[in-house]
Order: C-alpha cells, then structure tokens, then sequence
C-alpha cells in the first residue's frame, strides 16, 4: 500500500501498540481480543518497538554498553537452541557491545530477542531494510521453515520487493480508502500471472514489484483524487508527480505515540529520570541538614561541658 494508507496504524493495533481510543464490532488476533507483543503466540516486529522511549532521556536501550549475549538473558536461557539457530541464521556474534554494534548489527540483535520465543503469528512491519540481502534471504527462509514445521503465519508490510516473489504466498493490498483487499493466493491471482508471463522486452525482472507499482497506478487513477484524466498508460510521468503531491497530506505517523504521550500526564522523554533525581537529591539533602544539626548538638554539648 501507498504510505499513509494505514498499514502500521493497523499492524499497531493488531499487536496492541495502539490500543486507547480504538472502537469496533469485532476485534481477534490469534483467537483473543486481547492483543499484546509476546504473548498468545503473537509476535511483532516493527519501527516502533527501536524508538521505545526510555527513563534513559530517550537512549534507545539497544545502544547501552552491554554484550548482545546480555539482551533479555532470562528469554536467551530459557529458549537456548532457537537462540542459537538464530545466531546462526542472522550472523551474530554474541559478544558484540551494542554501544559498538551497527545499525544492522543491532537490528539482527532485536529480531534474534523478539523471535526467542515460538511464534504462531510473526507480523513484521518493514523491520528487515537494515539487513544486507543476504542476511534477508536467510532471515526470510528462516521463517518460512518456521512456518511450514508449525503452521505458523508471517504477515510483511513493506515496499521492498527483492526475493518476495521467492518466499511470499499471499498478498493483500490496503488502499487509498484504508480498507484491506481481499487476500490473494500469488498461484491464482490474475494480475500477478499475467506479470509472471511478459516477456522480451516486457519481461518483469522483479514480478512482484511491478504488481504492486500497477496496483498503485490503478489506485491512484481510480481514486477521483485528481481533475485530470490519467487513464493514458503513457502518462505515467504526469500521475506520479500527482501522486507525490497528494502524499504530502497525508498525516503524521507517530501522532498515535504523541496523543498517547498527552494521556500520561504530559509524559515525554526523561522526565521520570529527572524525578526520580530530584527525589534522591532531597533525600540527601535532608540527610546533609540532619548530619549537620546532629553535628551541631555535639559541639554546643561539648561547649557546654567545658
């Protein structure tokens, strides 16, 4: 889907990143309406789960000065020989510092931690770009083993196409009007083989990318987003600067975590750190007033005394 069609909104609230404010008919994810990252076989891992904010002014914990073999140690020890597949699979040396690591070091870290635990539901929202694509392509058959010995499902949000015609089964498309398409099965749904049989010249290098740019185009043009008329094929140019023109009203993605944030009291960054500051510097400052009068009674006694 285009951006600001709604797929992290809906990702969010499906594994209950988002979870205040939201009305509905019917709400089921794995078979409870009570979702949660981590629990009830429900896994998660996107964008927003790195930009945690902490008690730390912000410091992503995933930078602290620590081994990686020191990330959720109880999880690491309880589920020992998923993680070492996953060291495997992703490349991980165990001693990296995390303060020391790479972006991409520090990405294979986090998805090693978030799938320790066996997984009936993995929803990934553009969480592998960081990942060189060899590490993807070993992330991405990682996990469709992971699927086939257990009858799990993976669902992917992204706009990176390459090996996704390798390893996906299904695609659904949400849409300018934030409703999700129906699910299609990729052996059977006719746009995708009609791209699958160009050829010469027409030939789709990535299948998958060119179903999706299509999917967009038609979107746009049956939208009535626009006066013009962009039924012409050969005036791709004209619509997709149209298109970039419309996509910048589309509204914030993070305003959920800031509307969220108004709920708490005005909470942002750092400030429980700087409470809980102030709560120790009067505690030693009333220590310092104490140890002083104490210390003064001593020397009016002794003054007394002589």
């Amino acid at each position: 889907g285009a951006n600001g069609a709604g797929k992290s909104t809906l990702i969010r609230m499906l594994t209950g990143q988002i979870w205040t404010g939201m009305e509905y008919d019917e709400f089921s994810i794995n078979g409870t309406a009570k979702p949660n990252d981590q629990h009830n076989g429900v896994t998660y891992l996107g964008g927003a789960w790195k930009r945690q904010q902490t008690a730390f002014e912000g410091m992503c914990p995933y930078t602290v000065d620590c081994a990686a073999s020191e990330m959720f140690k109880g999880w690491q020890e309880e589920h020992v020989e998923r993680r070492d597949e996953l060291v495997r699979v992703l490349g991980i040396d165990l001693k990296w510092r995390m303060n020391q690591a790479s972006d991409g070091q520090r990405k294979k870290v986090r998805i090693m931690i978030k799938l320790l635990r066996p997984f009936q539901v993995c929803i990934i929202d553009e969480f592998a770009a960081d990942l060189d694509i060899l590490s993807r392509s070993h992330f991405f058959d990682y996990l469709s083993r992971e699927c086939q010995a257990r009858g799990a499902s993976v669902v992917y949000a992204t706009h990176i196409f390459d090996q996704a015609d390798n390893w996906a089964s299904h695609i659904m498309f949400m849409q300018l009007d934030r409703q999700l398409s129906p699910i299609h099965d990729l052996k059977t749904f006719p746009d995708y083989v009609k791209v699958l049989a160009r050829s010469g010249e027409n030939r789709a290098m990535c299948p998958m990318y060119v179903l999706v740019m299509e999917e967009l185009c038609r979107q746009y043009r049956g939208s009535g987003l626009f006066v013009e008329d962009y039924d012409d094929q050969d005036n791709n140019k004209s619509l997709v600067d149209s298109i970039m023109s419309e996509q910048n009203k589309e509204l914030a993605s993070e305003r959920h975590d800031t509307e969220r944030m108004k709920d708490q009291n005005n909470w942002v960054s750092g400030r429980l750190t700087r409470q809980l500051s102030k709560a120790e510097q009067d505690v030693q400052r009333a220590k310092r007033i104490e140890t002083r009068k104490l210390a003064e009674v001593d020397v009016d006694a002794i003054a007394e005394d002589s």
